[in-house]
């Protein structure tokens, strides 16, 4: 009973969203049968944008956004979102900072202020980072994590001599490339944009993030599914960077209390189901090594929708109607994407009050009220009026409205803590089913390169297969649920 509720509610959801998808086990290792996407917001990016907004929201950036979510199915974790990391920052950290110092717990209290530093640098925030590290190794001297890791971070900076002296007075046998929290740091660094991290230290990237992959593989913390699925990504990346010393290190217990913080922020899966920092590991690998693009994420959201704010400004001042539209989607899309879904729905009030025939703005405003469980009559609200404003819609209209869906999709389940909640089984459903389908259609264009070898085929087919395999095994074990608790009654 309870999986044929599942398969109705998924059903109902997709006449709404259209968003089918229902990959089989090891499907698509011989055919390349996925449909490419339409433009969506890249295409709305590419009509109106300034170069230095297209700069920033590139194919790279969007395909980055799918693997990070795909991966978070496939590892069974977490995504690392705005909202969330913004939630360590300004509430659960001085909460648990406090209650650490009022214990006398120095430890919790020095891996906490390591942790925020962590979190900073996988935003962007490298600076503010190295700052909380210095007041840290300043009181705390014999903490050496601090300094490993604020080494790391210059490294990816370009500042080697500010890193070396971060490093002056550790013993010799805490020093890095051996040391595993520097080696964190490097990848965190790299998620947040770090230039060294694209420009020219992919070899020290790629061997950090496979000293934390081999670190939880050899603790049998990975499934059979999922050392494949990373080893595949391995194997891309050492062609990629030739000779590439791989070294385990001790930890000195910091990495399990690192997880530990990290638990107790999501809570949400319990500990030995699933392997710490791979995700962070694999997506530093694609970022920086595989496909050498920063990741679209914390301040380079900021930053790109702060661009897309000005540019609509000019086009408003300029009266281009066209590209006002596009760019109110673009900056409605950034908002939703920073965690900002107030006005994201603004924006679109704006686009559906200037341009009654437009389904899109009912559409996306729909997904992030249901998504990200506003009141049940907002929601419902977006969705009478999408099927109203939709009925005479052509097949060009319908199949970009899919992508710009997907897009949706993906960047709430990396904007809302809320979103990607493995409790809620027909949102995670629909959430997987988007970033499967984005995911799917780049490696099905990457077969279509002239420049791929041989081997690289064979592993762009073997990655598609067990992509479809590991979300294969999440639906169904999704389909199993008690939905007694799977969210709002629009869901």
């Amino acid at each position: 009973m309870a999986r044929f509720l599942y398969r109705a509610a998924v059903a109902f959801a997709e006449e709404v969203l259209g968003t089918s998808y229902r990959p089989r086990p090891f499907s698509g290792l011989f055919l390349a049968s996925a449909i490419p996407s339409a433009a969506g917001h890249l295409g709305l990016a590419r009509a109106s944008a300034t170069p230095a907004l297209r700069d920033l929201l590139t194919p790279g950036a969007f395909l980055l956004d799918a693997t990070h979510t795909l991966g978070a199915v496939a590892l069974r974790g977490f995504t690392h979102t705005a909202e969330i990391n913004r939630y360590i920052r300004d509430d659960f950290f001085p909460k648990e900072l406090a209650r650490a110092e009022a214990q006398g717990d120095a430890r919790a209290a020095d891996v906490l202020r390591l942790f925020r530093a962590l979190i900073d640098a996988e935003d962007g925030r490298c600076q503010d980072a190295l700052d909380d590290l210095a007041r840290l190794a300043a009181e705390r001297p014999d903490f050496n994590s601090a300094r490993h890791c604020a080494a790391a971070f210059c490294d990816l900076l370009g500042r080697a001599e500010e890193g070396d002296r971060w490093l002056a007075g550790v013993p010799g046998w805490q020093r890095p490339p051996e040391n595993i929290i520097f080696n964190l740091g490097l990848v965190e660094a790299a998620l947040g944009g770090a230039p060294g991290a694209v420009a020219g230290n992919r070899g020290q990237v790629a061997s950090a993030a496979f000293q934390i992959i081999n670190e939880s593989v050899s603790e049998g913390k990975m499934s059979a599914f999922q050392t494949i699925v990373t080893g595949l990504l391995k194997q891309a990346a050492k062609r990629r960077c030739k000779d590439l010393p791989l070294k385990h290190g001790d930890g000195d217990g910091i990495l399990r209390a690192l997880a530990d913080a990290a638990f107790a922020v999501s809570g949400s899966v319990p500990k030995d189901d699933r392997p710490f920092f791979v995700l962070q590991a694999s997506q530093a690998l694609l970022s920086a090594v595989v496909l050498r693009e920063p990741p679209l994420s914390g301040e380079r959201v900021t930053a790109a929708l702060r661009v897309a704010k000005r540019d609509l400004a000019r086009a408003v001042e300029k009266g281009d109607a066209a590209a006002v539209s596009d760019l109110r989607f673009l900056a409605a899309f950034l908002a939703a994407r920073d965690g900002r879904f107030d006005e994201a729905l603004a924006r679109y009030e704006e686009v559906a009050r200037d341009d009654p025939s437009d389904p899109r703005p009912h559409r996306l405003a729909f997904v992030i009220s249901m998504v990200v469980r506003r009141p049940d009559e907002e929601a419902s609200k977006w969705m009478a009026s999408y099927k109203r404003v939709a009925a005479g819609s052509s097949f060009r209209q319908r199949f970009e409205m899919v992508t710009l869906t997907d897009e949706m999709l993906v960047a709430l389940a990396l904007a809302s803590p809320t979103a990607f909640d493995v409790r809620c089984p027909i949102r995670m459903s629909l959430i997987a089913g988007a970033a499967g389908r984005l995911v799917d259609a780049a490696l099905v264009s990457a077969l279509e390169s002239k420049s791929l070898s041989v081997v690289e085929r064979i592993e762009v087919r073997a990655a598609r297969a067990f992509l479809h395999a590991g979300m294969w095994s999440a639906l169904k074990k999704w389909e199993g649920k008690d939905y007694g608790i799977s969210g709002t009654a629009t869901e």
